[in-house]
């Protein structure tokens, strides 16, 4: 039986919050000497905008948002997995598969993420709180409307209680007589 279950990652972003204080902090530095040199002015002053851009990415990208992974019903009550994005208060859906058409979940250690190729004709969205996560669960999608790779950073449990549910909407919608 397909019950809803909600899972709110941890992120280890301890790396992302090194590289973003040591990115402010030469920003602040190449600022600083933009304000005491005369040669070399214009160049400093760019370097010191890209490296406080960079900063500034690295921060909304790791640090600032969470994600929520969902698994609930929608209002056919069709079993959906859903990704949701947290920033301050609000919040932002990101992705809604119905789980019958979830082909594949795989576990990958980062080695095998890195060794991974995604096919030219799928999609790849990257879903998981961590800058450089060690393992991910790449969720592979294929339906009528399109081919995609989620990559998400859950737990082996509800990783299995994922792949447990897939299968049972696929024997549902096999049961209901749709085309799979």
């Amino acid at each position: 039986m397909i019950k809803s279950f909600s899972a709110r990652p941890k992120p280890q972003n301890n790396s992302a919050k090194i590289a973003f204080a040591i990115a402010l902090a030469i920003s602040a530095l190449c600022f600083v000497a933009y304000f005491l040199m005369d040669r070399y002015r214009g160049i400093v002053g760019t370097v010191a905008m890209f490296i406080l851009i960079t900063a500034i990415l690295i921060y909304t990208k790791y640090i600032s948002p969470s994600f929520v992974y969902d698994v609930c019903f929608d209002t056919e009550n069709t079993p959906i997995f859903v990704v949701r994005q947290l920033i301050g208060k609000r919040i932002t859906t990101l992705c809604r598969v119905e789980l019958a058409d979830i082909y594949e979940v795989k576990h990958e250690s980062r080695a095998e993420m890195r060794a991974h190729k995604t096919p030219k004709y799928f999609k790849k969205y990257v879903y998981a709180p961590t800058m450089i996560p060690s393992e991910v669960y790449r969720i592979t999608v294929k339906n009528r409307y399109e081919n995609a790779e989620i990559i998400i950073e859950i737990t082996g449990e509800l990783a299995e209680l994922l792949v447990s549910y897939v299968a049972e909407a696929r024997e549902l919608r096999q049961l209901h007589g749709e085309e799979e």
